[in-house]
């Protein structure tokens, strides 16, 4: 009787750590892993890097959308905060936030269409504690760790409407506040 109650317990405290490694430790190596594979292909800190227009031959994630074009920046907030200044767009365009545990911590538009969109979204990245000073109209995302990426989706289904969205990378901002 008492062999199957230690199995039991055993299972079930397996059970749990495994449980509690898939929601807390894996989507944090993830983004880690993630982050080390674009630094490591060339892709700075604090710069917005345009992703090749996606084909068959550029596909580097499992189902990007060919009608899109991306940019990302990598976010390190340890020496302070981070501005993002990102024009919008004619169309559909998002500008999102990931923590290092992979979660959306920020999602917002980028379609100028949209009543009162401004010339540009400005949002400061900071870590918890940081003391952050924001004007009027400036989002605020605060993040756990001081890891995150930013990543710029717009509407880009032709070769020019691309080149036209690479043109506002230059113009685009991820940097120390």
């Amino acid at each position: 009787m008492r062999l199957p109650v230690i199995g039991l317990s055993a299972f079930v405290i397996g059970l749990v750590a495994a449980h509690f490694i898939v929601l807390n430790a894996l989507p944090d190596y993830i983004m880690s892993k993630a982050r080390e594979r674009m630094t490591g292909s060339g892709i700075s800190v604090h710069a917005w890097q345009m992703s090749p227009r996606v084909t068959p031959e550029t596909q580097t994630i499992v189902r990007p959308s060919p009608d899109l074009a991306y940019a990302i920046c990598v976010i390190d907030v340890s020496g302070g905060p981070v501005t993002l200044s990102v024009p919008t767009w004619p169309e559909y365009g998002s500008l999102s936030i990931f923590d290092a545990s992979t979660d959306n911590v920020y999602a917002g538009s980028l379609d100028a269409r949209l009543p009162d969109a401004p010339g540009a979204r400005m949002i400061i990245v900071a870590l918890e504690g940081q003391a952050v000073e924001a004007a009027e109209g400036v989002d605020v995302v605060t993040v756990k760790k001081p890891e995150a990426l930013a990543l710029i989706r717009r509407l880009a289904p032709s070769q020019g409407l691309y080149d036209a969205a690479a043109a506002l990378v230059p113009v685009s901002t991820c940097g120390p506040a």
